[in-house]
């Protein structure tokens, strides 16, 4: 691998993880992307299809949520897709690599997250000055810290990580290569666990099972049991009553008093919305950037400003796609407080000396409190809606068909995964944040709730299939084992077939699962799957198809 090879996979690193911050969360980090990308570059697409497919199917429950930080899948996918061409490694001995380069590329991200805080504080000083500018150039330092956070770690990874990895390849053999092999296939039942667990219920749950035997019985495969899965779901949801989410009937329009161009300024500035985010303030400044150019117009005061800048840069943090009804109903709200009251005169006598008395009309009832309340108030329900439906649901859907397709070496992987998932995004950013000036307040109050639950639970119905299919397809793990009998060789493995075909795979995915509902760390089950998957591999006990 050339230095130019390894400072360009490096900026596409950085870069990927930026654009979580400041393009409203693209999912271009992701292994089923990345891992492509990285074998294009290094002249091996297929080894970086499969890669990027395996990783992706371990942490395909992982997700960015609140103040969390998920392995980071941008320095994995590309250190462990790298690593494994330039050594020879085949790609289940590369998750080996690319999973603890995950677990470890974590701490740049949390180091990014702290640092950002001095922005927002230093954004704080320039909003007591009412200097936009200054805000802008905080926000942008937060962001490049976060760049360079994840790029440099990639390029040490690269130039320093070569010489160990092909050390490592050229250690592997016998029984070390068959744990390897093992531990490697075994890690993606944590990542169905987990999805599993983010979807299930009680009453869905055979719809795993569903899914689990028409890919192990039938071969039927992921994408199939994924479209099966949709037309259950719309049947489910039919029979229910439909999804009709917002009830009809008049209502006067919201954002009348906000402009069509300041409408538009909105939506892109929203995609924004978690730059340099922070520990402390989350998505603060990167909300507050969204807001400044409707509040420099309506506030041409410096101290009105000022005052409507700093209340902006508290403590904000709701779901990345779904601040356009917050922004709507900020933006409206802003714009009523900062009307002035209007002195006109009253036909009123105050039977003195009969001169006119002046009465104050439009003024503005709007203040502080109420505007900070309606933020308050609907990010948190608005986070949940976005975490379940698009973290929980759509992503991991089309994470898991693309991935299906990356194990085949198929060159659409990753674009069945990246395109429909972001049309979707921009749809829905779009659509909720002009529903939020339509409707204005009374939103919320018009939404069926029970049409939502429906619309989830179908989408939990599809998402259950794709995890079962999943399961039955792709964890490829059996037992090699055999003994005699007679004058018969009777093997293990076949015994388990005629009981249920891909009965091991299912069996270990239960056990994860059952200790991620008790809440058991999930990187202490990653370190045990690792773990018991050498050893047992090792051991002979279980064993990789070749």
């Amino acid at each position: 691998m050339s230095v130019g090879q390894a400072l360009l996979l490096a900026f596409i690193a950085g870069f990927a993880y930026f654009s979580r911050r400041f393009m409203g969360d693209l999912f271009l980090e992701r292994a089923i992307v990345l891992g492509p990308v990285t074998g294009l570059i290094l002249g091996d697409l297929p080894t970086g299809l499969v890669v990027g497919a395996s990783l992706e199917l371990i942490f395909i429950g992982a997700a960015d949520i609140g103040g969390s930080v998920p392995p980071n899948l941008a320095i994995g996918s590309i250190l462990g897709t790298a690593l494994a061409i330039d050594s020879g490694l085949d790609p289940g001995q590369a998750l080996l690599v690319a999973v603890p380069a995950a677990l470890l590329g974590s701490f740049g991200e949390l180091l990014a997250k702290a640092v950002s805080s001095v922005f927002v504080t230093g954004a704080e000083r320039y909003a007591d000055r009412g200097s936009t500018r200054g805000i802008t150039a905080m926000l942008h330092l937060g962001n490049l810290v976060h760049f360079l956070c994840i790029a440099v770690p990639t390029y040490l990874g690269l130039v320093l990580g070569n010489d160990v990895v092909r050390g490592l390849a050229d250690s592997i053999r016998g029984p070390v290569g068959d744990g390897l092999a093992v531990a490697g296939a075994v890690l993606p039942a944590l990542g169905f666990a987990l999805l599993m667990n983010t979807l299930v219920t009680t009453s869905l749950l055979p719809f795993f099972f569903i899914g689990f035997l028409l890919a192990a019985y039938t071969g039927f495969g992921v994408l199939g049991v994924a479209l099966l899965g949709a037309m259950i779901a719309a049947l489910w949801i039919s029979r229910k009553g439909g999804i009709r989410l917002v009830r009809a009937e008049s209502d006067e329009e919201a954002g009348a008093l906000v402009p069509k161009k300041d409408q538009r300024r909105l939506f892109w500035r929203s995609f924004a919305v978690q730059s340099a985010f922070s520990f402390d303030r989350m998505q603060a400044i990167g909300f507050t950037w969204g807001m400044m150019p409707l509040l420099k117009r309506i506030y041409p005061d410096r101290t009105d400003l000022s005052a409507a800048l700093k209340r902006h840069l508290t403590f904000f943090n709701t779901h990345p796609w779904l601040p356009g009804p917050i922004y709507a109903l900020v933006a409206d709200l802003e714009t009523r407080h900062a009307t002035k009251p209007v002195k006109q005169p009253a036909e009123k006598k105050d039977g003195v000396n009969g001169s006119a008395v002046a009465d104050d009309i439009g003024a503005s009832d709007v203040s502080v409190q109420t505007i900070q309340g309606v933020k308050g108030s609907l990010m948190g329900p608005l986070a949940g809606v976005g975490d379940s439906a698009f973290h929980g649901t759509l992503r991991p859907i089309f994470s898991g068909i693309g991935a299906s397709l990356g194990m085949q070496a198929n060159l659409l992987a990753p674009l069945i995964f990246l395109v429909p998932v972001n049309i979707v995004h921009v749809v829905v950013r779009w659509l909720t944040l002009k529903a939020g000036f339509r409707l204005g307040s009374r939103l919320f109050e018009r939404i069926d709730q029970s049409a939502l639950r429906r619309l989830m639970e179908g989408a939990s119905i599809t998402g259950l299939m794709g995890v079962g299919a999943l399961v039955g397809t792709w964890l490829v793990v059996n037992v090699p084992l055999s003994y005699i009998e007679g004058k018969a060789t009777i093997k293990l493995q076949e015994m388990l077939d005629h009981i249920m075909p891909k009965l091991v795979p299912l069996l270990i995915t239960l056990l994860v699962f059952w200790l991620v509902r008790r809440g058991a760390n999930a990187v202490l089950i990653l370190i045990g799957l690792a773990v018991g998957g050498f050893a047992l591999g090792a051991l002979g006990v279980l064993g990789v198809p070749s």
